[in-house]
């Protein structure tokens, strides 16, 4: 038999199964959460990405949860931090939970942040919904064109920050793996604000989303030099990875940053939630993330969504926990120096 046929054989097997496992799992997510009211605290502004993946996402979380509602509440502070404390608090019904950038929980945990009250690894992970590089982006009429003047430079490299979140830890651990000097400028409010800032020069470059920076990249506004990634991308090779490019003695601690970034924007539940609300959420996650309707949504928008279900991520949190120790003194050492 031919390996054309035998694969179209092996899918036409297959599909009656996948089909009634999907099935299966909307069926327990609809029995729990229908008619109910579920909270979605976004951490983050009103205009910044999380939310608007948050809003693409919500019709069909609520649709495959069976809720009465799915309320997307903005919660900005501290980088993602106060969202994240209030989910760390709140009755772990199920009912009140987290999304954003799963990194900036790790990371600040690693920083010792006084901002953080809460153990990352108690959290309860629900679902990623979408994982993209982060890249560093200097202003489209910037002297700086590329790492190297970075590295080159003979003062600060100056960057906007809205807190001590993942951008901020990540600035920190280029500057330490690259050897170069970095000045945060705090005060700042979501990507919009810094981004403006790059671009009007009030800074010299910040860390975003691929997605998030196409229309400065295209339009000319922001250049990027730089991509916190654990491989190159096929379709910027022209681009540098940091993980490509770091001294070797450096390697470990910028591919261990990379694997905490690459955990992105996700869904988070309160310590101890209900084992029947966890089972529920994260099959109707998995199911909203397949729904053609929204994959035809987040590719007309261009925001590409790449899942990662609850349970493994639940064990992928775990185990970088354990190994990312060599991030502390480096993160530790830059929420002193905003102190």
């Amino acid at each position: 038999m031919d390996t054309t046929r035998r694969k179209i054989l092996i899918a036409g097997a297959t599909a009656p199964a996948l089909a009634s496992i999907a099935g299966a799992a909307r069926a327990r997510a609809a029995g729990f959460y229908r008619d109910k009211l579920v909270v979605v605290n976004v951490a983050g502004s009103a205009a910044g990405g999380h939310t608007r993946y948050a809003r693409l996402i919500q019709p069909y979380l609520q649709k495959h949860l069976g809720a009465r509602e799915v309320r997307i509440t903005n919660m900005p502070g501290g980088g993602g931090l106060k969202a994240a404390n209030h989910i760390w608090r709140v009755k772990p019904d199920g009912l009140n939970i987290f999304f954003g950038n799963v990194s900036t929980l790790l990371l600040a945990s690693l920083a010792g942040s006084a901002g953080a009250t809460f153990d990352p690894t108690r959290f309860v992970y629900l679902g990623r919904a979408t994982s993209e590089p982060r890249v560093l982006c200097v202003g489209g009429r910037s002297a700086v064109k590329s790492i190297q003047d970075v590295q080159k430079l003979k003062r600060p490299f100056v960057y906007p920050s809205q807190g001590t979140d993942e951008d901020f830890y990540t600035m920190a651990v280029l500057a330490d793996a690259l050897g170069f000097t970095v000045k945060a400028v705090t005060g700042y409010e979501g990507n919009a604000d810094t981004s403006l800032a790059v671009i009007k020069g009030d800074g010299d470059g910040h860390i975003t989303g691929w997605s998030e920076s196409q229309a400065a990249i295209r339009s000319g506004d922001k250049h990027p030099i730089l991509m916190v990634n654990s491989l190159k991308s096929p379709e910027y090779p022209s681009i540098p990875v940091v993980t490509e490019i770091a001294p070797a003695a450096k390697r470990d601690t910028v591919r261990a940053m990379a694997a905490i970034l690459e955990l992105h924007r996700s869904y988070a539940g309160a310590p101890g939630m209900d084992p029947q609300a966890v089972a529920a959420f994260r099959a109707g996650v998995t199911a909203a993330l397949k729904d053609p309707e929204l994959l035809a949504e987040s590719k007309k928008g261009d925001r590409p969504v790449a899942p990662m279900e609850g349970a493994r991520q639940q064990k992928v949190v775990a185990e970088i926990m354990k190994v990312s120790a060599s991030l502390s003194p480096i993160l530790k050492g830059a929420v002193k120096a905003i102190q």
